[in-house]
C-alpha cells in the first residue's frame, strides 16, 4: 500500500488499513474474522486508527460502525449508500470537486465536513 500515513504503524493496526484499502469498507465483524483476532484488539486497533485519522467510521442506522481508509489520495471523500434491510454501508463513486463545491453554496455556514448516505435496498437483498 503507498499511502504515507500508515507507515510506522503497529503490526496489527496496519493489517487493519491494509484490509480496508484492499476491501473498501468493514465492520469490527468483519475485520475480527478475517484477521482472526479478539474484539478486544480489533476496537483497540480501530481506536488508535481513528485517533491517528488514518481510518474513518460512518455509521449505519442501527449505529454499528463501518470503516474505510481515510486518504484523500487513495479513497477520496465519497458518498455512502445503506441498505434498510440488512444495514450494510457501500461505498459510492466519489463526488466530482464541482459538485463538492456547489453542495458548500446551499450554506452560509463554514463548511468543514459533508457527509452523504443514501438509503435504500442493496442487490443482495434484492434476490432475496
Amino acid at each position: 500500500m503507498s499511502c504515507d500515513k500508515i507507515e510506522n504503524l503497529r503490526k496489527t493496526e496496519y493489517k487493519v488499513a491494509f484490509l480496508l484499502s484492499k476491501n473498501g469498507i468493514l465492520n469490527a465483524k468483519e475485520l475480527q474474522k478475517i484477521l482472526n483476532v479478539d474484539k478486544a484488539t480489533i476496537y483497540r486497533n480501530i481506536k488508535h486508527l481513528l485517533k491517528k485519522e488514518i481510518i474513518r467510521e460512518i455509521k449505519n442506522s442501527e449505529g454499528v460502525g463501518f470503516y474505510e481508509l481515510n486518504c484523500t489520495i487513495h479513497n477520496p471523500l465519497h458518498p455512502h449508500f445503506e441498505c434498510k434491510i440488512c444495514k450494510k454501508i457501500y461505498c459510492l463513486k466519489p463526488l466530482a470537486a464541482d459538485d463538492v463545491l456547489n453542495l458548500i453554496k446551499y450554506s452560509d455556514f463554514e463548511v468543514e465536513n459533508i457527509k452523504i448516505k443514501f438509503e435504500g435496498v442493496c442487490d443482495e437483498c434484492k434476490k432475496k
